[in-house]
């Protein structure tokens, strides 16, 4: 088991998608890349990668592509389903750069 992730087995999750669009907004920035290249680098539309970096929830299989696009894990963007995202993210993290 992995002991990074075992607090997570006793309660509903849910995946952060605000989380997610700010790993992918802080990514696409810092390789100052547009929506357009990301989009054409994991052979998905503008408006999908659009979508996903500004916290929208998108399929599974756009999810993998750009976490394995931004070098994310996934499972860091799992939390508790009863714990809201402004519960434990700061401002600074919510700002992003597109905004």
């Amino acid at each position: 088991m992995n002991p990074d992730y075992a607090h997570l087995l006793g309660r509903p999750l849910a995946l952060d998608w605000t989380l997610f669009g700010q790993f992918l907004k802080r990514e696409i920035c810092a390789r100052g890349a547009t929506l357009e290249e990301v989009g054409r680098e994991t052979r998905l539309s503008r408006a999908t990668v659009s979508r996903a970096s500004t916290g929208y929830a998108v399929s599974l299989e756009a999810l993998m592509k750009l976490c394995i696009w931004a070098d994310l894990n996934p499972f860091e963007l799992l939390r508790p389903a009863d714990r809201r995202p402004e519960e434990y993210i700061g401002d600074r993290a919510q700002r992003g750069c597109f905004t």
